[in-house]
């Protein structure tokens, strides 16, 4: 009892000392906890945004067998197995295409779809549609209408491909819609569109027999960020053990089992999150916030370990002696315990209040998000700054019970540098204050660095030309285009293109540039077996397949200008492309596919040469609207190298065929996927929207992508949050040990002014040295970006350049972000102005007193 009061009184009598200790606790705290409970808050709630997006299953299965699905059923863990037949796609008339299934409401409640207007389907060959199908339509209002559609089925047989088509008419009773994010998440430029849905009212046997599959969405017990991947393992082995379930589940061909896409990427983003992304930044904020307190209880070292021996000296014992440091620290970790958890919930709420966008999923809207804060962040960010604090303080006091208490009370620091001109009196106390007390300088730098690392790292520009020149040459077209024409997402390849009018009006404005079409179809390659490659028959050859031929997925492509391809020609005469008969169509090809495992190119046909005649089949349409495949055969006129895929985002990672347009047109019969990209001076930008107005609203499925729109902002996340604190943990830090080396160095400031030396020297010699601390770390933290960038040029050099082969300018001469000379700036100003105004305290100090304080 008597050494809790005695601490009490201690810590009551010295107030300014107990408040640092205290705010330095609250600091280390809320850099930890606040940081825990801010990310691990965000990420949890993109995991509920996901199944709300997505839908609230786990995964799905396709098979074609009832008894699969009765399997599935019987798997331990597997529930709320909900399936739907598949019939396809339904392709109206007048409107968006869309997957067609089989109606069942679970199913829809599974995928998150609410009913907008009307009803769900009761009668057969009543149907239920996605709200943005027929957003565009003719028909204002299409509820209760019957439409006219065709229904088309993709199949294999015997690894052949192969279409069913057929028309039908259906009555819409109802539109069903998603959470808004969805569409818009989904529909990225050059990514893909979100898939839309319709649900039919039919008797089973609608379709052929040997055409009906079936699609199921289920739940998987207990799956979450870290078991994912063995969880779906463990489903896939369950499920067929003949088949390998150590196949990432995202890229499984094979088991008809894959994940809830969406969700699968946050729960993975989650992860990464945790293990990867944010272990760099968690470590520094430890190590921070370690410093904070080290830092404080390093300066007041003379002073503890003299109060140690002065207690000693009263005749305490050493277990005493550590029983009153350990209640001192007991009281100040509760109250800074208190006041940091505090802290830390109010600054993870208003991070994420501020945060506009995250990696995946936008959260702005503060109001349906939840913070997270379970018990063992809590406890672990406690623990952490409780053990920083007892190492801290018990470290020195058990050094110094080992002692003679009157060693420790007489033991002073020694000046180690002799002072040879009064003149340099300043510069030598300078030094030797740095010097003298090693530990605190190192710390005090540290921080400062850790923090500019951070802070500079995060807003950085001096390599966003490297980076400016990686987006232009990337496949990624609204890096490199300022506007794209493109049909919406989900359109059929059928649909009024942008005319030849249209496009020469465009190239005919000043200042519109870059100016390219691509038209392409899908099409397959029919090939050999034994001509193929290995390597791609055991990528994407199919097992199951009877034949001995494969349909080679290659999309074809035609264009009216075959001389552009020119540069990209490894073998042959691009201009022969113009001489073809009526027995083949001389393409050039790509024969090439992007081969992940090694990250480069690789050929798909073995041993392709010059005048080698190639089998394809495209898919069009006859004049009743139905789809069918029609045979072609080509005759090899050139072959491009694989720097052409990746100048055309059409088909990045596999083979194309190129084809004068004429040609192109004739066999695809119009239907076709057309895109224009184009770039356009500031000055022209008004007469190009005008233009596009027009194009628009005469081709009502065309959307035009306008760069000017889309202008990257600068938006906060939550690193930089994390940045900012941290360097203001850094200015706090620094005036904590300014602060502490005032009021711990009393009685040699009296000393020095008792032999003859000003205050104006004095205060020099303060401001001095905070400003010291200020560009030592500003120094360490513009060296290691500037090793972090060398790093990086060196990887652009080896990986874009030399690998990649782009052509990428790099200055000769590399200088540092002038974001570190700005951060420089603001750090050595605070540094100013905190040893300034502390200074002043100088003036106040009684020599005759501050030599007697002990």
């Amino acid at each position: 009892m008597f050494e809790f009061k005695l601490a009490l009184k201690y810590l009551m009598k010295n107030k300014k000392q107990s408040v640092s200790i205290i705010a330095c606790i609250v600091v280390a705290i809320a850099l930890i906890l606040g940081v825990d409970i801010g990310s691990n808050s965000i990420q949890l709630n993109q995991i509920d945004m996901a199944r709300d997006i997505a839908g609230y299953y786990d995964g799905t299965l396709r098979t074609n067998s009832k008894e699969n699905i009765e399997k599935l059923k019987k798997i331990d863990g597997v529930y709320n197995v909900n399936p739907v037949e598949d019939l396809g796609q339904i392709i109206p008339k007048d409107g968006l295409t869309s997957k067609l299934y089989t109606y069942n409401e679970n199913y829809l409640k599974a995928f998150n779809y609410k009913l907008v207007s009307g009803r769900l389907p009761k009668n057969n060959g009543e149907i239920v549609v996605d709200k943005t199908i027929f957003e565009k339509s003719s028909e204002k209002n299409i509820l209760n209408k019957s439409i006219d559609s065709i229904n088309k089925i993709e199949y294999k047989v015997n690894g052949e491909e192969k279409i069913y088509s057929k028309k039908n008419k259906y009555k819409v009773v109802g539109t069903i819609a998603k959470e808004e994010k969805y569409y818009t998440t989904g529909n990225v430029e050059a990514i893909g569109g979100a898939d839309l849905f319709t649900f039919v009212k039919t008797d089973e046997g609608s379709i052929p027999k040997d055409l009906q599959k079936y699609n199921i969405v289920f739940n998987l017990k207990g799956v979450n960020p870290e078991n994912l991947d063995a969880k779906f393992s463990k489903l896939r082995e369950d499920y067929n053990p003949k088949l390998d379930s150590s196949v990432d589940i995202r890229q499984d061909t094979r088991s008809g089992i894959s994940s809830n896409e969406y969700l699968d990427a946050t729960l993975r983003l989650f992860k990464d999150q945790q293990n990867n992304n944010e272990v760099q930044s968690k470590i520094f904020i430890i190590i921070i916030a370690a410093f904070t307190i080290v830092n404080f209880f390093n300066i007041i070292l003379t002073k503890l370990t003299t109060q140690i021996g002065s207690l000693r000296v009263i005749g305490m014992s050493n277990k005493k002696v550590i029983k009153f440091y350990l209640i001192q620290i007991a009281i100040l970790f509760a109250i800074g315990s208190i006041i940091g958890f505090i802290s830390s919930i109010i600054f993870a709420r208003y991070a994420m209040c501020t945060i506009i966008t995250l990696n995946m999923f936008d959260i702005s809207d503060f109001s349906k998000v939840k913070l997270n804060i379970p018990y063992f962040i809590v406890l672990k960010a406690l623990i952490i700054v409780l053990f920083i604090l007892l190492i801290t303080v018990l470290i020195p006091v058990l050094k110094s019970l080992r002692k003679y208490p009157i060693d420790i009370i007489n033991a002073t620091d020694k000046i180690k540098y002799k002072i040879k001109y009064n003149s340099k009196i300043t510069k030598a106390l300078l030094k030797n204050n740095l010097f003298r007390k090693k530990t605190k300088t190192l710390i005090s730098v540290i921080v400062i660095a850790f923090s500019g690392i951070m802070v500079i790292q995060r807003i950085a520009t001096n390599l966003d030309y490297i980076n400016e020149q990686v987006d232009k040459q990337s496949f990624y077209s609204p890096s490199k285009y300022n506007y794209i024409i493109r049909p919406y997402f989900n359109t059929n390849e059928s649909i009024k293109k942008v005319s030849d009018k249209d496009i020469s009006n465009i190239k005919n404005i000043d200042g519109v540039t870059d100016l390219r079409i691509d038209s392409y179809a899908r099409q397959n390659l029919i090939v050999n077996n034994d001509r193929l490659s290995k390597i791609y028959m055991d990528e994407f050859g199919d097992k199951e397949n009877s034949l001995n031929t494969q349909d080679v997925n290659s999309p074809i492509e035609g264009m009216k200008d075959v001389n552009k391809l020119s540069e990209f020609v490894k073998e042959g005469d691009i201009k022969s492309l113009n001489n073809s008969n009526n027995d083949y169509i001389n393409v050039a090809i790509s024969n090439n596919f992007y081969y992940m495992k090694d990250s480069c190119y690789k050929p798909v046909i073995k041993d392709l040469k010059l005048g080698d005649i190639l089998s394809f089949k495209v898919i069009t349409t006859g004049d009743d609207g139905n789809y069918y495949h029609k045979d072609y055969k080509c005759r090899v006129s050139a072959i491009l190298g694989h720097d052409y895929n990746l100048n055309y985002e059409t088909n990045l990672f596999g083979p194309r065929v190129v084809m004068t347009f004429d040609n192109f047109s004739k066999i695809t019969n119009g239907f076709y996927n057309q895109k224009v990209f184009f770039n356009a001076k500031k000055e022209s930008y008004k007469s190009v929207d005008k233009l596009l107005d027009n194009v628009k609203e005469n081709n009502k499925y065309l959307h035009v992508y306008n760069g000017q729109e889309h202008k990257r902002e600068f938006k906060i996340d939550y690193t930089m949050i994390i940045s900012l604190l941290v360097f203001i943990s850094a200015l706090f830090n620094m005036y904590i040990t300014i602060s502490l080396n005032i009021n711990n160095n009393i009685k040699e400031f009296s000393i020095l002014r008792a032999i003859g030396l000003n205050k104006k020297s004095l205060k020099k010699l303060v401001v001095l040295e905070s400003i010291t601390y200020a560009l030592l770390g500003s120094l360490v933290a513009i060296i290691v970006i500037a090793i972090k960038d060398f790093k990086y040029i060196k990887y652009i050099k080896e990986t874009m350049i030399d690998h990649f082969g782009m052509d990428i300018k790099i200055k000769s001469i590399y200088m540092p972000p002038k974001e570190s000379i700005i951060f420089t700036a603001i750090i050595v100003l605070f540094a100013f102005l905190v040893g300034y105004m502390k200074a002043k305290s100088i003036d106040k100090i009684n020599i005759i007193d501050g030599i007697n304080e002990n």
